[in-house]
């Protein structure tokens, strides 16, 4: 996957910083091969995990806005969906938007939000026709139950 200037001036910080909270040699290994690819411009499949890891956790913790603001966040978010784990989050993301469409011409009776666990919560929509259910936590979003006639 090419990493652009713009790309490659915000990742090498984060990157860096990532490297300083491992401990274990094994372990920088591949990040440490993660900057010398981003450095050069050009991150490689057996890399792309590890540099959705790296920028996981900074969408996740908020560090990637607070360090270089809504367009360097949204720049790496961008790439983020490019790797193996955003793109799998980004599919969900559209399966659970076409299964929302069927709901299209419906009458909304009911949504309920409810807290499953530490960061997981349920969204349930009734309609006239029918009830979805979605699950969303920290792995994504999916249609969990979809139940027609209640």
């Amino acid at each position: 996957m090419r990493i652009n200037a713009t790309e490659q001036e915000l990742l090498l910080p984060e990157i860096a910083s990532f490297l300083r909270a491992l401990r274990d040699p094994q372990a920088r290994g591949p990040y440490e091969a993660l900057r010398a690819a981003v450095e050069e411009g050009e991150v490689g499949d057996d890399l792309a995990g590890h540099l959705g890891n790296v920028l996981e956790v900074g969408l996740q913790s908020g560090r990637l806005r607070r360090f270089y603001g809504a367009d360097g966040e949204q720049a790496l978010a961008r790439l983020f969906h490019r790797t193996p784990a955003g793109a799998r989050l980004a599919q969900a993301a559209r399966a659970v938007t076409q299964a929302l469409t069927a709901l299209q011409g419906q009458v909304i009776e009911e949504v309920r939000i409810s807290a499953l666990g530490p960061g997981s919560y349920g969204l349930t929509i009734d309609t006239d026709r029918c009830q979805i259910s979605l699950r969303l936590d920290r792995s994504g979003v999916e249609v969990e139950n979809v139940a027609v006639g209640v």
